[in-house]
């Protein structure tokens, strides 16, 4: 499955300072292939379970089976669209 940033909702995250990419459609990642992509990249997976992964890229960010992205520690949406665009493509 190939994912862009444009297949996804934005919008910030109501529980803290981030800002969630929901895609729109229902999607079902493989987060074993996708930490082994983002390894690849060189991407810091800081957890990994069949559900969530949580890397550092530059800031926090959480990567659900849903397909659902949290990028963490920021509420700027340009910011955090960056760096959801950064790792989606990373998953190609």
């Amino acid at each position: 499955m190939v994912l862009k940033l444009s297949d996804f909702v934005g919008k910030p995250c109501k529980s803290r300072a981030a800002f969630e990419f929901v895609p729109k459609k229902r999607t079902h990642l493989n987060l074993e292939e996708v930490a082994k992509k983002l390894k690849e990249a060189g991407v810091f997976i800081e957890a990994e379970t069949p559900f969530l992964l949580v890397v550092k890229a530059g800031v926090g960010v959480s990567i659900f089976q849903s397909g659902k992205i949290i990028v963490k520690e920021t509420t700027l949406e340009s910011e955090a669209r960056k760096i959801a665009e950064k790792l989606v493509k990373m998953l190609e």
